[in-house]
């Protein structure tokens, strides 16, 4: 197809149309332009499911939402999460993002409750603490009667601060705080493992 000899001059498109659409899916997270050129051209081609494509990004945009009480990605607001009664609400899961809910949920072994910082501490790129809802997770710890915080945060430089400062805000609480552990993952290679995992997995390690 002439539109594929094209793209492999990794020139612009003789297309204005498609060039646009080139670089409009290059902004999107993960995509360079070699994989935003294969998209749009599957996306232009008579059999492609363009159609279908933009009437869900439609209906998503519309209808999904952050859940009003914990911040994860819902239609219905507050989410099923949080009116469950089957969920224990004195066990609350401090995660950065929506999108790490989803791992919980998937692997169906928890079953409290989640409250979503929406980022991590990083004062280089600009992220303070008063721009992280901190407030509201005070308020939800009260209101909920939360026994035991769990910190569900990376394991970066961000991640470390965050728990620390959620760990100074919540000291003298009469509640049980507790962090996942780090360490080696089931199947790695302890060659390969980096200093810092080693460590961690030699911090927490435990009886057997």
């Amino acid at each position: 197809m002439a539109w594929e000899r094209e793209a492999n001059d990794g020139g612009e498109f003789q297309s204005p149309a498609l060039e646009r659409l080139v670089r409009g899916l290059s902004r999107l997270p993960g995509l360079g332009r070699k994989s935003a050129t294969r998209i749009a051209l599957h996306l232009v081609a008579r059999e492609s499911p363009a159609d279908e494509l933009l009437g869900a990004i439609g209906a998503a945009r519309a209808q999904v939402t952050n859940c009003g009480n914990c911040g994860a990605i819902t239609e219905a607001d507050p989410c099923r999460i949080c009116t469950s009664e089957r969920r224990d609400q004195t066990l609350l899961c401090v995660v950065a993002s929506p999108v790490d809910v989803l791992p919980f949920e998937k692997a169906g072994f928890y079953r409290g409750r989640y409250f979503v910082l929406g980022g991590l501490l990083s004062p280089l790129d600009g992220v303070r603490a008063d721009d992280l809802p901190f407030d509201r997770l005070l308020a939800r710890v009260e209101r909920d009667q939360v026994a035991e915080l769990i910190i569900a945060l990376d394991a970066s430089v961000e991640g470390e601060t965050t728990a620390l400062y959620v760990q100074r805000l919540l000291q003298g609480r009469h509640l049980q705080l507790t962090r996942l552990a780090t360490g080696i993952p089931v199947g790695g290679a302890l060659a390969y493992t980096d200093e810092v995992t080693l460590q961690r997995a030699y911090q927490f390690r435990r009886g057997f």
